[in-house]
């Protein structure tokens, strides 16, 4: 058995196969790694690999297509240190009866911590008014922050990331409507909510939260219209994908200062350092980091290690992506 690791010798790569891992993945098979500082092309991968059983990838492994494929012809598992493996696996890879796990449920647990952080810190304006402190002064009289406990809550999209969300929010009492064109009355219920059409939940809830993935039927899924809709003083929050949003009109909007917002990706990345929301006292914006955290990489690693264990014994795979759920995977 051979498994052979796509990803470079680099900080961010060497900080998911930390020398524990290393001697872990060494117990189950023989181990080859990338050689460089760069991710390898598909024609080196296809040299370097040719002999490998397990693939281990990660951000910047090329698109495993048919030509793979028909060069790895021992190819039996492919374990994905990211989360979405809509732009990796190829449907040859399904066809091949390649099975594929990744760190998608892992990392969705640490992005809904991160959505958590980021509707809280909102809500109490805690960026306004640390802000504050660090210019020299106080607590104004007519403060004004707010809290999570009892709001009405809508999510847009109820994959891992929204399950995961709602579950670390039961203690707050919230009302909560949720959006998706593949959820069921009962499944929105066992969640403790119910389901909602968009129009209601952006003229009705006081945070809206969008957890849908980017995929050819939602790009584009929040329109100017819903935008307009969402009662003043809400918050509307993106942990998803900048595309999902008409995201020239949520600028707009945000600007007008209606609403407040809480973005942590958005449709052209890096923001553009003369993007005018940047100034916008009333959103909290952070670079595409609300997860996985740092601290999380080498536990996606160790738990996919166990999941590669598992497959040399013939059980059950824990971490396991069938080619339907690819399919509703971000492409982005």
């Amino acid at each position: 058995m051979k498994i052979f690791i796509t990803m470079p010798h680099a900080p961010i790569p060497d900080s998911f196969f930390t020398p524990e891992i290393m001697d872990e993945l060494a117990g189950l098979a023989e181990v080859e790694r990338n050689p460089y500082d760069r991710d390898l092309t598909k024609e080196e991968l296809a040299v370097m690999a040719k002999d490998a059983d397990i693939l281990m990838t990660g951000w910047g492994t090329c698109h495993l297509d048919k030509e793979i494929v028909a060069a790895l012809p021992n190819l039996r598992l492919i374990a994905h240190t990211a989360g979405s493996v809509a732009l990796l696996a190829s449907p040859e890879i399904y066809e091949a009866s390649v099975r594929v796990i990744s760190g998608n449920d892992i990392f969705a647990q640490s992005v809904a911590e991160g959505c958590l952080c980021y509707i809280l810190s909102a809500l109490r304006r805690i960026e306004h008014y640390t802000g504050e402190i660090r210019q020299g002064r106080w607590l104004e009289s007519g403060f004004d922050n707010r809290g999570l406990i009892g709001k009405k809550v809508g999510i847009i999209g109820f994959g891992a990331i929204a399950k995961y969300f709602l579950e670390l929010i039961r203690w707050f009492r919230c009302e909560v409507l949720i959006y998706s064109s593949h959820l069921s009355e009962e499944e929105a219920e066992k969640y403790g909510g119910r389901k909602a059409g968009l129009s209601e939940i952006f003229s009705s809830c006081e945070v809206v939260s969008v957890h849908s993935s980017l995929t050819p039927a939602t790009e584009g899924l929040i329109t100017r219209e819903l935008l307009e809709s969402l009662r003043p003083g809400a918050l509307f929050v993106n942990t998803a994908r900048g595309k999902v949003i008409d995201e020239e009109a949520l600028f707009e909007l945000l600007e007008k200062g209606r609403f407040y917002g809480a973005l942590d990706v958005y449709e052209e990345e890096p923001l553009r350092a003369d993007n005018p929301v940047r100034k916008c006292k009333n959103v909290l914006l952070m670079p595409h980091m609300a997860g996985p955290t740092v601290d999380m990489r080498k536990v996606v690693a160790a738990e996919l290690t166990k999941d590669i264990g598992r497959f040399v014994k013939g059980e059950n795979l824990v971490y396991e992506i069938t080619k339907e759920h690819a399919e509703r995977m971000t492409r982005g």
